[in-house]
């Protein structure tokens, strides 16, 4: 059958994927499988961001295993991955008993977890971490959703929730390799969901349909009961939103304290109040009731495009604050989108639909034209030497499918394994993790990899606006620092840090940045494919010192909650380490030397390293920020006739495009302003640029 070769052909490029993945991550190949999957759950919205750790032990309860973890206290759901992959070059059959006892081993988990099985663990491990992270969640946890995933085929095991576990709901969702292919070829950016309401309810659901008229869609509206909406999230989950919205959810906080407050003093006001949910299908069920009335039998595709807040906060007040929903109601708006229009559509009636809460205006999915043109230049920009190029993998599984399109003899496939290597593929995540770790992020880096792509997303359309294209300088210069990233997953690799590894590599990549003041000569990376041995050196030197630091002014506090808050960072920040002398001498290299003040200094032999810091530092503040400075300074009396001519100054080299340079001296007095101006922040507002 035509399903059954494409399904072999699937599964070979999925094996591929896992191998690719074992040598890029150094992970063993069923932790590599689990990972690859957590992808491609995370990009259909099955699940948040996943963290990844393997523990598989034998306890005096029983065995306890997972594969992998995800904890979201706002919507009170836990869930656990247990991975069974085979690597075998033939589809196997997954038994149900062997799906059945992953299953028990992973609650089995969370029982031990509660009852302290962390205790009995090494300090600073990964498996440690998590045990202790589920505990400490244990009490908003209201559901527990354990996914089994496989590269094999698995038979109906008629599984789909358990018993109830100390008053949690107990849900199952299996993933084997037959599933994953269906919503890999359905082309849809989503699992399609279908929802059959007249068996929910027990009847159909009374609806109004738009006027008889030519157009693509068909437009119903109803009165859905918010208990009903409720249950809906309770099963589903963000599966439910859209791509654009469950962005939104994640950049602005899920549960909105306006609807909460409604539906805790006046829930029967809630229809009045409330501005209802809009959601597309791809195929309604119609029927007509006893009465005549049109209604809704079933809905196939349901996504939510709008009202994700009124969503969440419904699903929030009845499983978390308790609330009665037998008296709210939420009127929604229905359409009805045909298959082959809905990638065009579905994103725009979200963007317009959304326009009232200042969604952005990016649609955060790889048909962005930011991704699209990145691929088209990772297609035409070859390394220095023209010997390889990289492969920006736009949309999950690229990398495979064009390897096994252009490789269709063992000769083309020599040749597409050695123009792209697959060491030099990269991802929509993988280029967010690095340009917002050296932006001086780490801590939204450390939120995990989709809430840091939004975060990536929404401040690139702020900073450059939606119509901005990258060019050949932004692709390359983003290539050497992906470079400078993984130069540094790989030096903590080598160190062996037992947990918070990724943690370190982000906040050591930003404290670089922080460090050297931006300094870093990304067009040498660009040029050597590498960096150098002065930059291995002090990442080398630093990392572990910086990886303590973490750890020690967490404290009490869960150190992977920690790594999360901006505050890490500012601790992080306060670290004065020493640029080594051989990092020192690279940094000044092409640095510009002063241009004004005494001859003394002009070929750099008389300028400290403090000194080109502080050069650097000043030649980070804009035209506008020393004009700030200045009108502040002079406004206020903070600062004296001098200091406020030296803003001044500043402001002008600035608005010159820093052709003249400022002399050691107006450095030194420079940074004594910026310090004085970071400490009234909220009275002259942001003066320098979002990286600085």
């Amino acid at each position: 059958m035509q399903e059954d070769r494409r399904l072999w052909e699937f599964a070979e490029q999925l094996r591929a994927e896992v191998v690719d993945r074992c040598a890029e991550a150094q992970l063993e190949p069923q932790a590599a499988f689990t990972s690859v999957l957590a992808d491609h759950l995370v990009e259909l919205g099955i699940v948040d961001d996943v963290d990844i750790c393997s523990y598989h032990e034998k306890t005096g309860a029983g065995h306890v295993s997972t594969d992998g973890y995800a904890i979201n206290t706002e919507d009170g759901v836990l869930v656990l991955l247990a991975t069974c992959y085979l690597g075998e070059p033939e589809l196997q059959r997954t038994g149900k008993q062997e799906v059945r006892n992953a299953l028990v081993r992973a609650l089995r988990l969370f029982r031990e977890a509660l009852k302290g099985l962390a205790d009995r663990l090494p300090q600073r491990t990964e498996s440690r971490e998590m045990l202790q992270r589920i505990r400490a969640a244990g009490s908003d946890i209201a559901q527990i959703r354990i996914i089994f995933l496989t590269d094999g085929l698995v038979q109906d095991t008629g599984l789909d929730a358990g018993p109830p576990e100390g008053g949690r709901t107990v849900r199952y969702d299996i993933w084997d390799v037959r599933r994953l292919f269906r919503s890999e070829v359905s082309g849809l950016p989503y699992e399609s969901i279908e929802i059959n309401i007249e068996e929910r309810l027990g009847e159909p659901l009374s609806c109004i349909a738009m006027p008889e008229c030519e157009a693509d869609y068909r437009t119903y509206l109803a009165i859905i009961p918010g208990a009903f909406l409720a249950d809906l999230y309770d099963e589903f989950g963000s599966r439910l939103l859209e791509l654009n919205v469950r962005s939104f959810l994640q950049s602005r906080g899920k549960v909105n304290r306006g609807i909460r407050d409604t539906l805790r003093s006046e829930p029967s006001r809630f229809l009045a109040y409330n501005n209802g949910l809009s959601a597309t299908a791809d195929r309604l069920d119609l029927c007509t009731t006893s009465k005549g009335a049109l209604a809704i039998r079933a809905v196939h595709g349901f996504q939510i495009v709008n009202g994700g807040q009124t969503m969440a906060s419904v699903h929030s007040a009845k499983t978390k604050d308790r609330i009665d929903l037998s008296e709210t109601f939420v009127q929604t708006k229905i359409t009805e989108i045909a298959p082959g229009l809905i990638e065009e559509l579905v994103p725009k009636v979200s963007r317009y639909a959304n326009t009232q809460n200042r969604v952005s205006e990016a649609d955060f999915s790889s048909n962005d034209p930011y991704h699209v043109e990145m691929q088209r230049l990772s297609e035409t920009v070859w390394a220095p030497g023209e010997q390889s190029r990289w492969f920006y993998e736009r949309a999950r599984g690229q990398y495979q499918v064009a390897k096994a399109t252009q490789g269709t003899t063992p000769a083309r496939k020599r040749r597409f394994s050695a123009d792209t290597p697959s060491k030099q593929k990269f991802t929509k995540t993988d280029l967010a993790k690095c340009l917002n770790s050296w932006g001086m992020l780490p801590h939204i880096v450390s939120r995990g990899a989709q809430k840091n792509f939004v975060d990536f997303m929404d401040r690139l359309r702020r900073r450059v606006g939606s119509d901005w294209r990258p060019d050949q300088d932004y692709y390359r210069d983003a290539i050497a620092k992906l470079i400078l990233f993984r130069s540094a997953e790989r030096i903590a690799r080598s160190l062996k840090f037992p947990a918070y590894r990724a943690n370190a590599v982000t906040y050591t990549v930003a404290y670089l940045a922080h460090r050297t003041l931006n300094r870093v000569d990304f067009s040498s990376i660009w040029l050597l494919q590498s960096i150098s041995p002065a930059l291995e050196g002090a990442l080398t030197e630093w990392m572990p010192i910086l990886y303590e630091g973490i750890v020690e002014t967490a404290g009490s506090r869960n150190v992977t909650e920690w790594c999360k808050n901006e505050k890490c960072w500012h601790k992080i920040q306060t670290l004065e380490l020493e640029i080594p002398p051989v990092l020192c001498e690279e940094l000044a290299e092409g640095q510009p030397l002063p241009t004004v003040g005494s001859r003394r200094g002009k070929d750099g032999s008389g300028l400290s390293g403090r000194d080109r810091e502080n050069i650097a530092r000043v030649m980070q503040v804009p035209a506008d920020g020393w004009l700030r400075i200045h009108g502040w300074g002079a406004r206020t009396g903070a600062l004296n006739p001098k200091q406020c001519g030296i803003a001044l100054t500043l402001s002008g080299y600035a608005s010159g495009l820093w052709q003249q340079v400022p002399s050691a001296k107006q450095a030194w007095h420079g940074v004594q302003l910026i310090v004085t101006a970071e400490e009234h922040i909220e009275e002259i507002g942001e003066f320098q640029p979002e990286s600085a």
